[in-house]
């Protein structure tokens, strides 16, 4: 009884001793910085607080609310229940401190306008839509992905299609690791034998690379396609795009 009486004492003490951390220490000891997360101010402690004007390698991602989860600390995996929202998206999860320098990202889902992704061109921003990921999970080692998974969905292309009276699916695919970085793999189809097929990865310091092939031969499209930023190779449609950290892009 006297253990189990120490035990709660410690625990209590923990509790208390996380409540009263302001949120800005524990931000400037974590290495957001090199991840490429940049943020205007923080106010609240980690068991109760907020981060404002947050971005992610120059996306802006609007503020993040951050709650410990109290029983995390009797696991000694401290986690804590995010939520985001502005700048035209919105999402919320668990992170969880694994020990050492790993991190895991639980039942992440997230929706993200289109049109507010900083790295796209300036035509496929204007298409609009909805770019959505729902049941993600997510572990991070050091500054590398080592273990990923969720669904993907955008509706852009339907979207799209519609503006010339024909019918596309949404694109729908998986998240994934490789070699360190984030996968994205994406694909979709048209009644008519449309085909379209993504594939993205994005590192934790912000190098990203996107590529699109559209398979089609309707010409309304494919006049589409060349004024999106879209070149014809080899009886498809390309469009590819690379960013460096900071968010900087090259088409």
């Amino acid at each position: 009884m006297r253990f189990l009486i120490i035990l709660v004492a410690i625990v209590a003490l923990a509790w208390f001793a996380a409540a009263q951390i302001p949120l800005g220490y524990a931000l400037r000891k974590a290495p957001l910085n090199d991840m490429g997360v940049q943020w205007t101010q923080s106010e609240g402690t980690v068991w109760d607080g907020r981060i404002m004007g947050v971005y992610l390698n120059g996306q802006p991602v609007g503020d993040v609310d951050v709650a410990l989860k109290p029983m995390s600390l009797v696991m000694f995996k401290p986690s804590l229940d995010v939520q985001w929202g502005g700048a035209g998206g919105r999402g919320a999860g668990t992170v969880t401190l694994l020990g050492g320098d790993a991190v895991r990202a639980s039942d992440v889902r997230l929706q993200q306008n289109v049109s507010a992704l900083e790295s796209l061109s300036t035509d496929l921003r204007s298409v609009g839509g909805t770019f959505r990921l729902s049941g993600g999970d997510v572990r991070i080692d050091g500054d590398a992905c080592t273990q990923a998974s969720g669904a993907l969905q955008t509706d852009t292309l339907s979207i799209a299609a519609q503006q010339f009276g024909r019918e596309f699916s949404d694109v729908t695919g998986a998240l994934g690791c490789e070699n360190g970085a984030f996968d994205l793999t994406m694909t979709g189809q048209g009644p008519a034998g449309d085909t379209i097929a993504i594939d993205a990865n994005a590192t934790l310091q912000g190098e990203a690379t996107i590529n699109v092939v559209i398979d089609t031969q309707d010409r309304d499209i494919q006049m589409f396609l060349a004024n999106a930023g879209f070149s014809r190779e080899d009886g498809t449609w390309t469009y590819r795009r690379d960013a460096t950290p900071g968010g900087a892009g090259t088409p």
